[in-house]
């Protein structure tokens, strides 16, 4: 049986990857870890607080992809961002040459999970749906990268 991009257990899937990965970035201090790649460290609280909004966006964005037809360009969505972090993170580790808090489950998970995803999207849904899917996930993304080097003070300091 072929996977539909939007069935609910895939779709989970990437919530609860995106769990595991939280867990994976926090316990693996990726807070403090940031002032490798921004020059200063994210504070805790503002990394709570991006994460807090991203997971409950991301619950009721897979929430309402799952449930309408219309919406299902958020599932698209939401494997663009877990793919593009995915693959931040691999690029941060190899060009720093130390471990990104966050690499393991982006490798392991995000970008399986998310290629399966974007592949059943990609035979499944017109273009134009598609890729309004992934043009929303990487405007997401570039917003919670901004978020982040704002919260640690790095835009503010220019």
């Amino acid at each position: 049986m072929r996977w539909h991009y939007r069935d609910p257990p895939l779709v989970w899937l990437l919530v609860w990857s995106y769990a595991a990965h939280l867990a994976e970035e926090y316990l693996g201090g990726f807070p403090a870890w940031f002032v490798t790649i921004a020059g200063r460290p994210l504070p805790i609280g503002v990394f709570v607080a991006i994460n807090a909004v991203a997971f409950v966006g991301m619950v009721l964005a897979a929430r309402a992809a799952i449930r309408s037809e219309m919406l299902g360009w958020l599932a698209i969505t939401i494997a663009t961002v877990l793919l593009v972090n995915g693959l931040a993170h691999l690029v941060a580790s190899l060009a720093t040459g130390s471990y990104s808090p966050g690499l393991i489950t982006g490798v392991v998970l995000y970008l399986p999970i998310a290629q399966l995803v974007l592949l059943r999207a990609w035979h499944q849904v017109p273009g134009a749906f598609f890729w309004q899917g992934v043009g929303a996930g990487v405007a997401v993304h570039g917003l919670v990268v901004v978020a982040a080097l704002v919260g640690s003070g790095l835009a503010l300091a220019y």
